[in-house]
């Protein structure tokens, strides 16, 4: 995947944007119901891709396999789906959209594994 670093560190300050916003509104409010939400737009959203951006920067190999694009559109899924379905949980009571987000960040994850062990040395 062309510009592989570039494309997770993108999305990893669009999270943080997102997050810190989302912070400063809750803060505002004095609605600390959701921080479990903030929290994991923050962990999942800039934590995560700003880490998997790097790893591709300091890894070539990594970012140059075809591993990568399938990667950054399943980590980018799991994230759109989890992320609203922390929101959604505190809300309704409903698992069923954060459970199946987490599920898919965790295939992203064993994606990112597999591509790692593949292409550490190279």
């Amino acid at each position: 995947m062309k510009n592989a670093a570039c494309w997770f560190i993108t999305i990893a300050i669009v999270y943080s944007v997102l997050g810190m916003g989302f912070g400063i509104w809750m803060g505002m409010n004095e609605a600390f119901d959701y921080r479990d939400f903030h929290a994991h737009i923050n962990l999942i959203g800039w934590a995560s891709f700003a880490i998997f951006g790097l790893v591709y920067r300091a890894y070539p190999a990594m970012a140059a396999s075809r591993l990568t694009a399938f990667h950054f559109w399943t980590a980018n899924l799991g994230a759109i789906v989890f992320i609203p379905g922390i929101f959604y949980v505190i809300v309704t009571n409903d698992m069923r959209l954060v459970a199946t987000g987490s599920i898919i960040v965790l295939v992203s994850q064993l994606i990112f594994l597999v591509n790692f062990l593949r292409n550490r040395n190279g």
